[in-house]
């Protein structure tokens, strides 16, 4: 069942959207959080997430796809899901910085976005897949209403969100990145949490999810304030991307070669196989690396860590150590402002697990 979008009194009047349209940022690479519009995108006016007790939200992309297709659907395995459809992107390097564009049709030069390009598993490309709305509770499904199953290594997160059915699996780095891609042609700045909501949590321990039920739209914060901490934040119906317990991102490892990216599923693993990309920068991020390497898919990666803050350059920390094999991101129930939607952390051992750390589905249709 696909739960229809909420109309938005008092949203202001969406940019009519075009037959095959393009949607970019470009950051210079200076120590601004902002990226400028570009093409299709360049006169559009910032997103008004929803904030408590406002009248007035809305974005310039609700009639835009691939944004205007996200929706929820309840799947019969995996839970309360959120659709994200496939769509085209193309990054470039601008010296220190870098551009992103987006297309809702097959563009010279662009590639199907990580999600749903074709993962090497007989099945081609896709034409959408499903993200679980929340993190997984202790039965590895999405639901709302209780709390986060966390403590869990990530190969245990990995069995067991596999159990729920052959197309379900952990999320991995090329769902995420996708996630990255929408976040920033939308919103234009690296700083979700000043954008949407500081979210995180409570600096003690988890809670229910599904605190944004009753929110009357798609992204924003529950609380009464953007600067107010607390679990609170959904993007687009995906709730918690930076609130109540890390996610494990599987698909990837860290070794002396750097960062390993893996899209076939049925092939995960914490320390083997995949395709090396580049040796990332531990620390606050000043430069991010473009990189095309067969195998994987065009993405950008940390590539110096100096002189940046968790208010300037991207402002999200991004850690590497070859010994700390298995990454994880978003936010905590600790509160920091590095800790949002870009936040890249890594831990060692295969027993390693944290009551911090949880997991979240996707479905692979």
């Amino acid at each position: 069942m696909i739960i229809g979008k909420a109309v938005i009194p008092g949203a202001p009047a969406p940019d009519e959207p075009s037959a095959t349209g393009i949607y970019g940022v470009s950051w210079d690479g200076t120590s601004t959080t902002a990226w400028t519009r570009t093409d299709a995108s360049a006169t559009f006016s910032d997103p008004v997430p929803y904030v408590s007790g406002a009248s007035s939200y809305g974005s310039p992309f609700d009639n835009l796809s691939p944004w205007k297709d996200m929706e929820i659907v309840e799947d019969s395995e995996a839970g309360t899901m959120v659709k994200i459809p496939k769509f085209w992107y193309k990054l470039s390097q601008n010296g220190s910085g870098m551009s992103i564009q987006i297309s809702d049709g097959p563009q010279d030069g662009f590639s199907v976005c990580p999600a749903c390009m074709d993962r090497g598993d007989g099945n081609g490309e896709r034409d959408y897949i499903l993200v679980g709305r929340y993190h997984c509770a202790s039965d590895y499904k999405s639901k709302t209403g209780v709390k986060p199953g966390a403590s869990k290594t990530r190969s245990e997160f990995r069995s067991g969100i596999h159990g729920l059915g052959t197309k379900v699996w952990q999320m991995d780095f090329a769902t995420r990145f996708t996630i990255w891609l929408l976040y920033l042609v939308e919103f234009a700045d690296w700083n979700s949490q000043a954008k949407i909501g500081y979210g995180c949590g409570n600096k003690s321990a988890t809670e229910n999810m599904g605190y944004t039920d009753s929110m009357p739209y798609h992204t924003g914060t529950t609380k009464s304030s953007r600067t107010t901490y607390g679990v609170s934040t959904q993007y687009r119906y995906i709730e918690g991307l930076w609130d109540n317990v890390y996610d494990w991102i599987d698909g990837c490892y860290y070794n002396s070669s750097g960062l390993n990216i893996i899209t076939n599923p049925s092939s995960f693993s914490d320390s083997s196989g995949g395709t090396a990309v580049v040796v990332p920068s531990s620390g606050f991020p000043t430069k991010f690396t473009v990189e095309d390497i067969s195998g994987t898919f065009p993405m950008f990666v940390a590539t110096t860590a100096s002189g940046g803050s968790n208010t300037t350059y991207s402002c999200d920390i991004w850690s590497y150590g070859s010994s700390y094999l298995y990454l994880y991101g978003g936010g905590g129930y600790y509160q920091n402002l590095y800790l949002g939607l870009f936040f890249v952390n890594c831990d060692g051992g295969a027993s390693y697990s944290d009551a911090l750390i949880g997991s979240r589905s996707m479905k692979l249709p």
